[in-house]
């Protein structure tokens, strides 16, 4: 996986959009001040890449720009000779997207979720996310870890990264393909084990067997068929037989009925004659039956028209009495707006109260004095209201003149405390500013002094090693003799070396390991020192001030106060600014309602004047107005007798309704008369005609069968039409009988010439021959039976047969292709053949790292493996120490070694790129030096080598700088 150009947006410090060409670099550097961004541009390709970020984790929304709603990172990278950009955002929502591009455009591939995303990803790139980090992505401190970590999980990442998973993988579809083959191979077993006894010569017993059955069968059908052609003539002779002696019964039946059938005949005539006669009898009494319902009717109608003139008279109706009630409830009706005109006044008493009007004139009267009060009143209130708004206007402003003396008093006073506070601030910067340059200087002090000691030591040790070595041959001298070969060399002894005096080797090794410790105790102090040094000056820089003398705490203390002081006093002018509003607001509001009430005074004393006359002139009117109420009821009281108008009224509308009820009875009544008397006329008219019909009706029935008779011998329609039908169908069945008879007699001569035998013997012969077709029709079935059982038992011979030779072969195949995927799983377990590999592959790796150690240390570190754990060989100490025990310059170039040597490794695979973001500011200045050539002489291959670093003097021995800049918009990243 290559990089070719990345894009990001609201991600960490890069407010607006930023892009980042890679496709025409391979070794660069990224460079620029602290917290701009540089790490951030690799956060930015793991997040495209796997959604996370190694600083944060999946916590990816603390990474956006606080001025942006979202992130926003595009990758276009290259795997395998194919181009794909993914594309991510997190914000408010999250998605991700991925396109493959192509020389014709590109496509988006169709991942519906963001775990689909990831997988996908994973899957091209070949490696996990821990992996990436280990490998092409390597942020400050994880190659450190990757060196000092667990060597199960540095196992674990190298499998990944060498692709060895794989082989992983192929052992594990060996085992189950083997495990599956081991299944098929014991079901096949038992099927066969089900099969032993199925063989050819059962098969051949079978089909004789069945040849047998096949002739005996062909037998028993044959003379089944001569059964059959027997028993089909006798049925037929037996059916004849049977149809001759029915038709001669049904024969003598038909000539028994011929007397009886002249009968029915007979009473057929009777019916016919009693159908005419019997409808002018009925016609006859149903006239007779109205005539005298008729009668009964007038009897009722008369009775009715004498009972409506009695209840007539005894109401006693007079139309003049409700005319002269629903005239005085008229004018009743009058009072009514009257009493409500009083109502509005409600004086019953006055002392000169207006009596004698007409209801007329108080109407008028107190209507127009209601008027004239109620203009009266609003002018009242106009003008009162006037006199107040002008006194509330008044206080009003007032107190908005006093709340602006206030506002511009806490003006005054914030802008002194505001100066207060930023001369506070600027001294407790220069506080901090010249704590800082006394506390470099210290340091500086410190980093010399160690610096000096660190030399004496060395140059100590140098010393001692070089004693150390000399010493080293006499450790052998009591071994040699003088003529004889040397243990070590084999060469002839010719004198013995001579004996020095001073130190023996051991208190050498024991001085040279004490002081051994101290430079290493030396080298820690003096890398914390230039650490906290450059901290120290990196917040001296930010701070941005000259130092000036003074006490920080107490000068924090003052400017917390002025700060407490300042809040306070803009929580105050806020609050005495809302309340200046309000009162110019409600000053505006009062300003204008005085101008349009004041409207036709040029003064206020005007107003006033006028306000005092308007007050006299509706007292005056409601004088009068009282006193028309008071004449106005008098009227009232006297016109309804001292009752109230609405009773009056009440008691009027009852009369009328009464009077009107009475009304409507005595017109229901004569309506009800008159309706009488022309159902009365209409009933004689009836009467008459009715008379007539009877007599010409009774002149009909004249010399007709008597009434009595037809009755009895009426028969309904049916059973007249039913009798007519019985004598037809008799006639017609004689006849047919008859013809058929004949037909039957003229077969029987034809069919079996001679005399017919009797229908008992026939019917014995068929009985003799039925059970013998029935003996030879079970006899076949049972045959049949049995041959289709041993044809169903020769089939399933056959099959098995088939079956067992299949299984026999199939079972040969799978023993050998089980013994095939046996021996490759055998092969591929991990202790064998990945095992082997990776141990390859890591023994490549180690010598490789040993190499760079070597030179990045200036020959005194090499680095081992043993047992999947790193190691160090100091040649100084000749001492083999692990990593852990490390120091932070150690583990440095120790991580730097194998982060190049892993590299280098997979860029001949996969890998395309490779960015570096580690400590190389806590490196001095020679090891820097063996640090920027063995960049320099890094073989890229085509690959994208990035190095991150604050360090000037590398980034310059590189062939090419990605710069970033701080910006108050965002950051800026361009190529220098």
């Amino acid at each position: 996986m290559r990089p070719l150009r990345l894009e990001l947006e609201g991600f960490g410090p890069y407010r607006e959009r930023q892009g980042v060409d890679f496709s025409d670099v391979e070794l660069f550097a990224i460079t620029g001040p602290t917290g701009s961004g540089k790490s951030t541009l690799l956060d930015a390709m793991a997040f495209a890449l796997y959604g996370v970020v190694p600083r944060v984790g999946r916590n990816v929304g603390s990474l956006v720009h606080p001025g942006a709603s979202e992130a926003r990172v595009r990758l276009t990278f290259q795997v395998g000779g194919r181009v794909y950009r993914v594309e991510r955002v997190r914000g408010k929502r999250s998605e991700g997207r991925l396109f493959e591009l192509g020389p014709v455009g590109e496509r988006l591939l169709p991942l519906e979720t963001l775990d689909a995303l990831n997988r996908a990803l994973e899957e091209l790139l070949g490696l996990t996310y821990e992996a990436f980090t280990r490998a092409l992505l390597l942020p400050q401190g994880e190659f450190d870890r990757f060196l000092k970590g667990e060597a199960k999980e540095r196992r674990r990442i190298l499998l990944d990264l060498f692709e060895l998973t794989r082989l992983e993988r192929v052992r594990e579809k060996a085992a189950s393909r083997k495990a599956a083959l081991m299944e098929e191979k014991g079901r096949l077993e038992g099927e066969l084990a089900g099969l032993l006894g199925v063989s050819l010569e059962a098969k051949e017993n079978l089909e004789r067997a069945l040849a047998d059955l096949t002739r005996e069968i062909a037998r028993l059908q044959n003379e089944k068929r001569r059964l059959e052609e027997a028993v089909l003539e006798l049925k037929g002779l037996q059916a004849l037989l049977l149809r001759k002696g029915e038709l001669e019964g049904r024969l003598g039946r038909l000539r028994a009925e011929a007397s009886r059938m002249a009968e029915v005949e007979e009473r057929l005539k009777k019916a016919l004659e009693a159908e005419a006669a019997l409808p002018l009898w009925q016609d006859l009494r149903r006239k007779e039956e109205a005539l005298a319902a008729t009668a009964q009717e007038l009897q009722r109608v008369r009775a009715r028209l004498a009972q409506l003139e009695g209840d007539r008279r005894a109401l006693a109706f007079d139309p003049e009495a409700l005319k002269e009630a629903q005239r005085a409830l008229l004018q009743a009706e009058g009072l009514r707006a009257l009493e409500a005109l009083w109502r509005r006044v409600g004086v019953k008493e006055h002392l000169a109260p207006r009596l004698g009007l007409a209801p007329e004139a108080y109407a008028g009267a107190l209507e127009s004095l209601l008027q004239e009060e109620a203009l009266l009143a609003d002018r009242e209130r106009e003008l009162s209201r006037l006199v107040e708004e002008q006194g509330r206007l008044r206080e009003k402003e007032e107190a908005l003149n006093r709340v602006r003396e206030a506002l511009k008093a806490l003006v005054e006073e914030g802008g002194q405390t505001r100066a207060q506070v930023e001369a506070l601030e600027k001294a407790l910067r220069g506080a901090e500013a010249h704590r800082l340059r006394q506390e470099l200087e210290e340091l500086r002090r410190r980093r010399e002094f160690l610096e000096e000691e660190k030399k004496r030591l060395e140059a100590e040790l140098a010393q001692l090693a070089k004693e150390e070595r000399r010493l080293g041959l006499l450790a052998y001298r009591d071994l040699l003799q003088p003529g004889e070969p040397c243990p070590l060399c084999g060469g002839v002894v010719h004198h013995l070396p001579p004996l020095v005096e001073g130190p023996g080797a051991s208190d050498l090794r024991k001085r040279r390991e004490v002081g051994e410790k101290a430079l290493r105790e030396l080298l820690t102090r003096l890398g914390a020192v230039a650490e906290e040094e450059r901290a120290k000056r990196e917040a001296l820089e930010t701070l941005g001030v000259e130092p000036i003398p003074g006490d920080p705490k107490e000068l924090e203390g003052k400017l917390q106060e002025a700060q407490v002081r300042l809040q306070e006093l803009r929580e105050k002018y806020r609050e005495k600014q809302g309340e200046a509003r309000a009162l110019e607001e409600e000053v505006k509001r009062l300003s204008q309602e005085k101008e349009r009430l004041r409207q036709g005074f040029s003064r206020l004393e005007e107003a006033e004047v006028a306000w005092e006359e308007t007050r006299e002139a509706l007292a005056s009117l409601r004088w009068e107005k009282e006193a028309l109420a008071a004449g106005l009821y008098r009227l009232l009281w006297e016109r309804t007798g001292g009752r109230p108008v609405p009773e009056y009224i009440g008691a009027l509308s009852r009369r009328v309704e009464e009077l009107e009820k009475k009304e409507k009875q005595d017109r229901d009544l004569a309506r009800a008369w008159e309706e009488a008397s022309r159902t009365l006329a209409g009933l004689l008219a009836q009467e008459e005609e009715q008379r007539k019909a009877l007599e010409e009706v009774k002149g009909r029935v004249v010399g007709l069968m008597p009434e009595e008779e037809a009755k009895a011998l009426y028969l309904p329609p049916k059973e007249r039409e039913a009798l007519a039908e019985r004598i037809r169908a008799h006639r017609e069945e004689l006849a047919q009988v008859e013809a058929l008879l004949e037909e039957v007699e003229r077969e029987a001569r034809a069919r079996f010439p001679g005399s017919l035998p009797p229908l008992a013997e026939v019917e014995a012969r068929l009985r003799r021959e039925e059970e013998r077709l029935s003996e030879i029709q079970g006899s076949l079935e049972a045959r049949m039976g049995e041959r289709a059982v041993l044809e169903e038992r020769l089939k399933e011979v056959g099959e098995k047969l088939h079956r067992r030779r299949e299984l026999e072969a199939r079972l040969a195949e799978v023993v050998r292709e089980m013994g095939l995927w046996e021996k490759l799983a055998f092969d591929l377990q991990q202790n064998n053949f990945p095992a082997y590999l990776l141990g390859l592959r890591q023994r490549n790796l180690v010598e490789r790292a040993d190499e760079l150690m070597a030179t990045l240390s200036a020959g005194r570190y090499r680095l081992r493996s043993k047992e999947d754990e790193y190691q160090v060989l100091d040649l100084w100490t000749e001492a083999v120490r692990p990593v852990r025990t490390l120091s932070g310059g150690e583990s440095f170039l120790a991580s730097l070694s194998l982060a190049l040597a892993l590299s280098e490794e997979l860029s001949r695979g996969r890998l395309g790129a490779l960015f570096l973001d580690e400590g190389f500011g806590t490196l001095d200045p020679e090891t820097l030096e063996v640090v920027a050539g063995v960049l320099e002489a890094l073989p890229t291959r085509g690959r994208l080598v990035g190095i991150v670093t604050h360090v000037e003097t590398l980034a310059e021995r590189l062939p090419a700088r990605l710069v970033v800049r701080k910006h108050p918009s965002g950051s800026r990243v361009e190529w220098a």
